[in-house]
């Protein structure tokens, strides 16, 4: 079993696109695969795979202050303690108030509570999604409560949900969908995977984030591979991309064209490879789905 993981510096570059168009190439070929979202901040490969939830896990990776009403003397410490502004006096119930969003779960307040009237409890935040869809290729995927800050954690517990459930059914490759930048999602999806896709488009932003990704994928995987998204827009950049993936190492896995066809794909919740089957878009993946399963054929 293999894990691939699609990257990219920056967000709104094709990662999506291109990983369900994979996706869907993989099981086309009768190869066994499960397709994973660990953009938890922002996931939306569901979008495209469409399916049937079969299974929804709750996930409580972050802790945060209780007061127990009872006990508390209202001396205010905890107010003075909080370096996060989390707790502030309730006049009308006279009583401290946490503010949830704001607590950190540092504990701090516990500590310094003379009562003991504060403490520390799990709450929820995110969730992992199974679905199966009508191709019938697993799909999973990792969502972040709003104002929660255990990102790193739920791609990791995403991760592993999914690799338990290859294993159960003897998966060939598990295909992530990962995060854009250089963050501790980025750190937690490239953690222990076999072959990094760094996608990127030709414009001076995407350039120079696509090399700070690439300086934390290193860490984590030396086997990457490049894609040129929307190589068309402009020739010299793309032409600066291919000598820097030349110079890097990487493989040069393909380059994708500008096309109606992948917004109006995205518009019909398809991958563009079941869209249009013969747009040049399609035909552009097919190409980096052949040239990928030819380098790991290697590894």
């Amino acid at each position: 079993m293999k894990t691939i993981a699609t990257l990219s510096g920056k967000g709104g570059v094709g990662k999506t696109t291109l990983s369900a168009s994979l996706t869907s190439l993989f099981a086309r070929n009768n190869q066994k695969i499960i397709s994973v979202d660990t953009d938890v901040d922002a996931p939306n490969l569901l979008l495209l795979m469409d399916g049937k939830i079969i299974s929804e896990k709750i996930l409580k990776a972050s802790e945060k202050a209780v007061l127990d009403e009872n006990a508390c003397s209202g001396c205010q410490a905890c107010i003075e303690s909080c370096p996060h502004e989390a707790i502030t006096w309730d006049s009308v119930n006279d009583r401290p108030d946490i503010d949830i969003m704001l607590c950190e779960g540092c504990g701090i307040c516990t500590i310094i509570c003379p009562e003991q009237a504060l403490s520390l409890e799990e709450f929820e935040c995110g969730t992992i999604k199974h679905i199966q869809t009508p191709r019938g290729i697993p799909t999973i995927s990792g969502d972040l409560k709003i104002g929660e800050g255990s990102s790193g954690k739920i791609v990791s517990e995403t991760k592993e949900f999914a690799k338990n459930i290859a294993k159960d059914k003897d998966i060939d490759f598990i295909l992530i969908d990962g995060p854009p930048g250089t963050g501790c999602p980025v750190i937690a999806t490239a953690s222990g995977i076999d072959y990094a896709i760094l996608i990127t488009e030709p414009t001076p932003a995407a350039i120079h984030d696509v090399k700070r990704a690439l300086g934390v994928i290193r860490h984590f995987c030396n086997d990457i591979g490049l894609v040129i998204n929307k190589a068309d827009i402009n020739k010299e950049n793309t032409e600066r991309l291919i000598s820097y993936a030349r110079k890097e190492g990487l493989d040069l896995l393909g380059q994708i064209p500008v096309t109606d066809d992948i917004p109006n794909s995205i518009v019909a919740g398809k991958p563009v490879v079941e869209f249009n089957p013969d747009g040049l878009a399609s035909k552009a993946i097919k190409d980096i789905y052949e040239n990928l399963i030819e380098i790991l054929k290697d590894k």
